[in-house]
């Protein structure tokens, strides 16, 4: 396979053959953010990334071929060679990358496609980063055509639905934007993750963070809501402003409670992810049925911070590794 490095995927997409059909990020103005500095926004030609699906392709067959003659299973084999898109012994799932893919024309999107759903019959799903303003540069028309075509699933980064975070965090986007594109992707026909960025508050600003993220989503309604946790990161705009002392960053005690006031504003019907190493807490469930089975675990965390000497650093210790 060919990929121009480096190549970020979703978390729920480990297992998914990777596409690049557009190298970095069109937007790549995030404060928090350090993908794809090294790259300079581009679309690649249509035939170009239908070759690599080939190129995928071909090395399924071989490794089938393998499997046959060795007698040993294709997923076995596939763990052997580092290749986690062949884990289930055929493809299942494709991830098309870089950042915010469903920028390309649709026709030429559409017809990807439906070029690897052709290219591997067994699929389940085909997914794609999408940023929230091209959503709504896309007619309405444009979006159902590529879910017809097979596009199921889009990662859209929320990050805060407050106001004032999304400007000094430079996303480009408002609230009232963020919710119209949400509710324009899932009208659509696709099925629609919203990441939550815990923490872009820091100490200050972090119940509004928390109250306006949950509003925004309570009107989106979407089929995920996945968090991550802010790992700031050199030259990014966030650590500047810490290094200038114009932002103080949220404890793990402080991200545990604005989680909780988070979870406690939900009223939107959706499916709560942590499933990212960089969380404090393994904090999955269905909303509205797991609400108080959630908080209630939260609480009892807080009460062992409040009560425990030392039991913060115990349970989240600042030397653990964690990845955004």
């Amino acid at each position: 396979m060919r990929y121009e490095y480096p190549v970020y995927r979703p978390p729920s997409e480990w297992k998914s053959l990777i596409i690049q059909a557009t190298i970095g990020c069109p937007h790549n103005k995030c404060g928090f953010c350090d993908m794809y500095k090294t790259q300079k926004f581009r679309l690649r030609p249509l035939s170009e990334i239908k070759n690599d699906v080939e190129m995928a392709k071909e090395l399924e067959i071989k490794l089938f071929e393998k499997s046959k003659t060795s007698g040993q299973d294709i997923s076995v084999l596939a763990y052997q060679a580092g290749i986690p898109w062949l884990l289930d012994g055929k493809v299942k799932s494709v991830f098309i990358a870089d950042s915010n893919s469903i920028i390309m024309e649709t026709a030429e999107l559409a017809e990807l496609v439906k070029y690897i759903h052709k290219t591997f019959s067994d699929l389940d799903r085909v997914t794609s980063y999408a940023r929230a303003k091209t959503i709504l540069e896309k007619s309405r028309t444009e979006l159902k055509t590529l879910c017809k075509a097979g596009l199921q699933r889009l990662h859209v980064g929320l990050e805060t639905g407050d106001p004032e975070l999304l400007k000094v965090i430079k996303k480009g986007i408002t609230p009232q934007e963020q919710v119209k594109a949400g509710q324009k992707a899932l009208k659509a026909g696709f099925e629609l993750t919203e990441y939550v960025l815990l923490g872009l508050g820091g100490k200050k600003y972090w119940k509004q963070h928390a109250i306006g993220t949950a509003k925004v989503l309570n009107q989106i309604n979407p089929t995920w809501v996945r968090v991550r946790t802010l790992m700031l990161r050199p030259k990014t705009i966030l650590y500047i402003k810490k290094k200038r002392g114009e932002f103080h960053e949220a404890s793990p005690a402080d991200i545990v409670r604005e989680t909780r006031l988070l979870i406690e504003n939900l009223e939107c019907k959706t499916e709560f992810l942590s499933d990212h190493n960089s969380n404090y807490l393994p904090l999955n469930g269905c909303l509205p049925e797991d609400k108080s089975k959630m908080l209630a675990y939260i609480d009892d965390t807080l009460e062992t911070i409040r009560l425990v000497p030392g039991a913060e650093e115990k349970l989240f210790p600042k030397d653990r590794v964690r990845h955004l």
